[in-house]
């Protein structure tokens, strides 16, 4: 009698134990097992191999005295965009770079990359400002990515800051789980300034504006977005 109940009790503790995480509230802690913590590091171990891609031949006389700088990965089809996987990249490969030997230089603390207020570092967009006179120490490591479907595609290069000059490359293929998914979501775009008006148009439209009720833009006629006033 006294087996029964104990193995009666032991099976509502094991009950117990299982419904708890269900419960609301109740949040189980992350392990090493769990997968996206598992998923998380792979992005740290793909960080690492695109690393050894680029640095496998090192030490090796072409690159003797130069620094790294490495900068934010941008869209292939937009190189005027980044993501946080983009960032999280460019962010990586300081500590990797950094762990083989390959000195490494902070420039956004210098201003040899200008940096915009939400653009971070986009060394390959358009109008990006990247020095090059006096700069022959410098080792641009840029980089793009493809989001397609199922992964994403990486390319990287290490360039020669003075000429262009490719002197390494690295490429990745990772796998769209959900951690890339989040992190690979394209930033917005930036909001862009409204256009100042010309002191004459501010002038005239300000002369208009004494007559509200006989005035309509051209472009609300157009458009139909308001009624049209007749004036006499």
């Amino acid at each position: 009698m006294i087996e029964v109940a104990m193995h009666n009790l032991l099976r509502f503790f094991l009950f117990c134990a299982l419904l708890l995480p269900l419960l609301p509230g109740c949040k189980s802690t992350p392990t090493p097992n769990d997968p996206a913590y598992v998923d998380a590091v792979e992005v740290k171990l793909k960080c690492r191999e695109l690393a050894d891609q680029m640095l496998a031949t090192v030490p090796n006389d072409a690159l003797q005295g130069f620094v790294a700088m490495p900068t934010s990965f941008v869209d292939q089809n937009n190189t005027s965009r980044s993501s946080p996987l983009g960032r999280l990249m460019a962010e990586s490969l300081f500590y990797e770079f950094n762990q083989r030997g390959f000195p490494t230089r902070e420039y956004r603390l210098t201003g040899h990359i200008s940096v915009e207020g939400g653009r971070d570092d986009l060394a390959l967009a358009a109008n990006q400002i990247v020095p090059t006179k006096g700069q022959k120490w410098a080792a641009l490591v840029v980089g793009t990515y493809y989001v397609d479907k199922d992964a994403t595609f990486v390319n990287a290069r290490l360039v020669r800051a003075g000429d262009g000059l490719v002197l390494r490359t690295g490429q990745l293929v990772l796998v769209n789980t959900p951690i890339i998914a989040r992190l690979g979501k394209t930033d917005p775009a930036p909001a862009t300034a409204p256009a100042v008006k010309p002191a004459a148009a501010t002038a005239q439209n300000g002369r208009r504006s004494l007559y509200p009720s006989l005035y309509t833009p051209a472009d609300a006629i157009s458009s139909g977005s308001i009624p049209i006033k007749q004036g006499k």
